[in-house]
């Protein structure tokens, strides 16, 4: 399998804005402490998959709730994937194992989902990742590089693609203040 990759789209924060509203219709009745664009779509001049990743951050609280409510709208529940603290949805129209990463039905721009616990490893990590590459144009540029590189070699899956971002992530994560403790973590996951 390939990995499709593009160039950084400006349509792509207009177009979380769109479902970043109609999920906050949709989530209307659940306390939700804020609704944010995270991954490589939320980086202006970083190529992505075009999937716009969202974290719907929450306490603990209201994450039955929410699950409960984004299942009702036709959203599937993929659970933690796991990644403690992060529930995975694929957005209505595609199934627990439907491709969910990049392209869809005719290069469609696909969204991914997550109910994400406030002060999880999980979001730190997003944010984290996100703020360090709005900072730093060197480290961004390095991890367009490794994107590319991978995206043109024939990869056996998904995980693949993800392993093979784990350096250059874990060097980002490094320079927003992580310790070698911490990334273990993130390591793991990504194996």
């Amino acid at each position: 399998m390939k990995v499709h990759v593009e160039t950084y789209s400006p349509e792509w924060p207009k177009q979380f804005l769109k479902i970043k509203e109609q999920l906050q219709d949709i989530l209307k009745d659940v306390p939700i402490v804020s609704i944010e664009h995270v991954g490589s779509t939320s980086v202006p001049l970083l190529q992505a998959k075009p999937v716009i990743d969202i974290d719907i951050i929450i306490q603990p609280s209201s994450l039955e709730f929410g699950r409960n409510v984004l299942v009702q709208a036709g959203f599937t529940d993929c659970g933690e994937m796991g990644i403690p603290g992060r529930f995975a949805f694929r957005e209505p129209g595609y199934g627990r194992f439907d491709d969910a990463y990049g392209g869809g039905d005719n290069l469609k721009l696909r969204y991914h989902t997550y109910l994400i616990i406030e002060g999880c490893t999980a979001l730190r990590n997003h944010l984290d990742i996100r703020r360090v590459l709005l900072e730093n144009s060197t480290l961004r540029e390095e991890y367009g590089q490794v994107k590319s590189q991978l995206a043109e070699k024939e990869l056996e899956n998904i995980d693949q693609y993800v392993s093979g971002k784990t350096t250059i992530l874990c060097k980002i994560l490094r320079e927003a203040g992580w310790s070698e403790e911490e990334l273990e973590p993130v390591i793991k996951a990504n194996e």
